[in-house]
């Protein structure tokens, strides 16, 4: 059998068509008022806010040009609010959104001209005579209905109205001086948003800093001050939009000591070759990387370093009287040498690096960073990186976490940066970055670890869409050091590693991507013979590179960090070999290519029997994704193992002809459908044979980072693709029919998709989070012959609505990745399904 081969990469075999959704979405009702009283009680107290307002407006004078009063709109309960009619534009908009209990809390503005539309809306609603009638009912019903009867209050807007990080992080006190994260609308005709944080700043008294972030329509500056001081801000700036507590410096996980001699360390240098050509990098993005130690020294050098601060050093030295912290130079011994230093120290093997290693410090060397936001931290310092070699294919690394503040799972500023970076939305290139999803420090013995796991959240800003995000396993239980004798593994081989961390416990769940998406060996824990003790030996953590220079250069390192630098090396290796595939394809290749261990499925059994099937995924996906890395199978083919790959682009959204520039929403413009290159006849003669169909959805989402709910219009992604896979006995017309509701306004009759679509492990709802969709079909290899029609369509998001401006134009990029895997060998024949296919697509570029 042959290994190795390259993937197969499909230029055609698709087709775009025009598309309309067939999903009909469904809102929770919203009960049925008594008009009189109902109307008049929410008028009053709208005339209340506004008298209030007025009040408290006498005394200030607004820094911005718009001035207005913000109001809290809350609903009734277990109702969700109009926001389509809170954010009108013209006369008021919607800041944004949380929920307090079953309450959903919204702050709008009202611009002072713009009172009485309001108003307006409340007296229609009282009115009889401007009912109106239901088309198919024939019933009458108030004007404004719907909004009117989902609200139970209003209210005078707050300082606190505006916060929308965890409450309990709420100053306790209105004297306490904390460092403010304030968010505001904003465009680029407006100039820089240091003008209103430098003028809100004099007039209240407090301090700022020259650092901002700006998204679509959102910037972010800091203030640090009381909430005494800033209560006046909503009277003085009239595009704020939400306030969040400054994110506390990251928490990185380090741990010490150091194992090996020099001697090997040089060895192995001398045996190391390295393609100075080579236009293939792993930045990583830490404390600095020590690139004097003979084992970084080829790959790594002072011209491949940088500091977002100019005047810092590019790493700690040791032994200089000063702090010293080698956390960025133990991930890059990973990203290097991944598991293998030890076996490389050993023998006397050549070693091939086949990519550089960049160096952005985003850490001083004493005490942490001032309290600028992370996010433009972590994005300057790469596009420093990037101004040298900027044609270089880069894979970002970061083993850098914090502690969210606010509700969990929900984009921060931090992870909406990186969002924002790697969507190419400013330059158009496409970035790649790897996140660790953080470290549970407060590891217990008497608690069983998968149960801790489950209880840790994942740490900023791992939740970002865009990024790959690393959680721990472990396959590390020889106990070979004396000192612990009869001390025993804490996590089983195979299983997730004690110190990770999930999602399963977010606010933000039923939205938010399933993260970690893969798993990569971050060490075990040993649990001492009473039980009442866990250490993390040396024998159970990964080798690696120290930050020294000479002597003690070897280290050992652990956790979510560890398996994020095993993770940014398998991206490293897929970029410099695959130099043309975006980077939404080689994120897609390593989630493709991973698979649950089979501790992984013992666990998924367990949780099967304690819920149901889809809790069980649902839980798999948030505590191990799917599963660990295969780095062969994402590198190559063989003849029993067929991945094919597209890249490709369509146009999500688009308006109708002479409607462009109206302020209306766009709708869904197309699709494409797939008609593949199919190893029809081999598949066919291996009937009653198992074969497994895995299929990939690969895109990147521009962000929409400000916390208006995230749902139906306000959602965080730009947009969203899903795809959907012919059944087995389906035929063409009919899988149109089930995918497109364009196809079925020609008349014809359509009572539901044909075939049985049993086989999927996870299914279409499952995998429908994030930007990122995998599952895998097992069957038969009859059954999958007739498989080989793929459809990848839009979804909504706040690209198409018109709010968003002109970005319904733009166009979506996504990576497909389709792999066949079928027995080397039946009836002692050996499979090939690659020869067959391989000579289809060279047909079809001849032709």
């Amino acid at each position: 059998m042959r290994e190795g081969l390259p993937h197969i990469v499909l230029s055609g075999f698709n087709e775009k068509e025009k598309f309309r959704s067939k999903s009909i979405g469904r809102n929770p009702e919203i009960p049925i008022q008594d008009r009189h009283s109902h109307g008049v009680g929410i008028l009053t107290s709208y005339n209340e806010a506004i008298s209030q307002g007025n009040s408290r407006k006498q005394a200030t004078v607004s820094i911005t040009s718009e001035s207005g009063i913000y109001l809290e709109v809350i609903s009734v309960p277990s109702c969700q609010l109009q926001l389509d009619s809170l954010d009108t534009t013209k006369s008021y908009s919607l800041k944004s959104l949380h929920i307090e209990g079953d309450r959903e809390i919204a702050v709008i503005f009202v611009p002072d001209n713009k009172r009485q539309d309001f108003s307006n809306k409340l007296v229609a609603y009282l009115n009889p005579e401007k009912d109106v009638i239901n088309k198919k009912t024939s019933i009458a019903s108030p004007k404004n209905r719907k909004l009117i009867d989902s609200i139970e209050q209003i209210r005078l807007a707050s300082l606190r109205s505006f916060w929308t990080d965890k409450p309990s992080t709420y100053p306790r006190n209105d004297q306490e001086i904390i460092w403010w994260e304030v968010w505001v609308n904003w465009s680029d005709k407006a100039g820089t948003p240091l003008e209103i944080a430098n003028n809100l700043a004099e007039r209240i008294g407090a301090e700022t800093t020259q650092s901002y972030l700006t998204f679509f329509k959102t910037a972010v500056f800091l203030i640090k001050c009381s909430a005494e001081q800033l209560q006046s801000a909503p009277e003085l700036i009239g595009n704020l939009s939400e306030l969040r507590r400054a994110q506390a410096s990251p928490n990185i996980s380090i741990t010490l000591g150091a194992t090996d001699q020099h001697e090997l360390a040089t060895n192995l240098h001398q045996r190391t070759t390295f393609t100075t050509s080579s236009k293939t990098s792993v930045c990583i993005l830490d404390t600095g990387i020590n690139y004097n130690n003979p084992l970084l020294s080829l790959t790594c050098s002072r011209d491949k370093s940088d500091c977002w601060d100019a005047s810092w050093q590019h790493f700690d030295m040791y032994g200089s009287g000063t702090a010293y912290n080698d956390h960025g130079s133990r991930q890059a011994g990973l990203v290097l040498y991944g598991l293998e230093l030890q076996e490389l120290l050993f023998s006397n093997g050549s070693f091939i690096a086949p990519y550089h290693i960049e160096s952005a410090r985003i850490f001083p060397q004493v005490g942490v960073n001032d309290p600028k936001l992370y996010g433009a931290v972590t994005v300057d310092t790469a596009n420093k990186i990037e101004i040298t070699n900027p044609d270089w294919n880069r894979v970002y690394s970061m083993a850098v976490t914090a502690e969210p503040s606010g509700p969990t799972g929900y984009p921060s500023s931090w992870s909406a940066e990186i969002d924002y970076f790697t969507s190419g939305y400013q330059d158009e290139k496409q970035r790649l970055f790897i996140i660790s999803a953080g470290n549970n420090q407060t590891l217990t013995p008497h608690t069983d670890y998968w149960d801790q796991v489950n209880l840790s959240e994942i740490e900023d800003p791992a939740q970002s869409w865009n990024a790959l995000t690393v959680g721990a396993c472990t396959f590390l239980t020889t106990i070979d050091d004396p000192t612990f004798n009869n001390w025993s593994a804490f996590a089983h081989p195979g299983d997730i590693s004690p110190s990770s961390r999930s999602s399963l416990q977010w606010a933000w769940r039923k939205q938010a991507p399933y993260k970690p998406e893969v798993v990569a060996e971050g060490g075990n824990r040993l649990l001492s013979p009473n039980r009442q003790e866990l250490s993390d030996a040396d024998c159970v953590s990964l080798l690696t590179t120290s930050g020294r220079s000479s002597g003690l250069l070897l280290e050992t390192t652990k956790d979510t960090s560890a398996a994020s630098g095993i993770v940014s090396r398998d991206a490293g290796i897929l970029t410099s070999e695959y130099p043309n595939f975006w980077p939404e394809t080689i994120r897609g290749l390593m989630v493709h290519s991973a698979n649950w261990t089979n501790q992984m499925f013992s666990r998924y059994g367990l949780l099967q029997k304690e819920h149901n099937s889809t809790t069980a995924k649902e839980t798999m996906l948030r505590t191990v994704g799917h599963g660990v890395i295969d780095i062969d199978k994402a590198r190559h083919s063989a003849d029993n193992l067929l991945t094919l790959i597209s890249q490709e682009q369509i146009q999500p959204f688009t308006k109708d002809p002479g409607k462009e520039s109206k302020a209306t929403d766009a709708k869904l413009n197309e699709m494409m459908l797939y008609e593949l290159p199919w190893p029809i006849e081999i598949l066919q003669s291996l009937q009653d044979t198992n074969v497994k169909l895995k299929v990939t959805l690969s895109y990147f989402i521009e962000p929409n980072p400000g916390r208006k709910g995230y749902r139906s219009r306000y959602s965080y992604q730009s947009h969203g693709l899903r795809f959907e896979v012919i059944r087995p006995e389906q035929s063409l017309p009919n899988f149109k029919k089930f995918v497109n509701g364009l196809t079925t306004e020609d008349g014809e009759d359509y009572s539901g998709p044909e075939g049985d679509n049993s086989g999927w492990h996870f299914g279409p709802q499952l995998r429908k989070r994030g930007s990122i969709h995998s599952d895998y079909w097992q069957g038969d290899a009859a059954q999958l012959a007739k498989m080989n029609y793929i459809a990848v369509y839009p979804v909504g998001g706040w690209w198409k609505y018109k709010t968003s401006g002109e970005s319904w134009r733009k166009n979506a990029r996504f990576s497909l990745i389709v792999t066949i895997e079928a027995p080397e060998e039946v009836s002692d024949v050996a499979v090939d399904i690659y020869t067959p296919v391989q000579t289809l697509v060279d047909l079809s570029v001849s032709v």
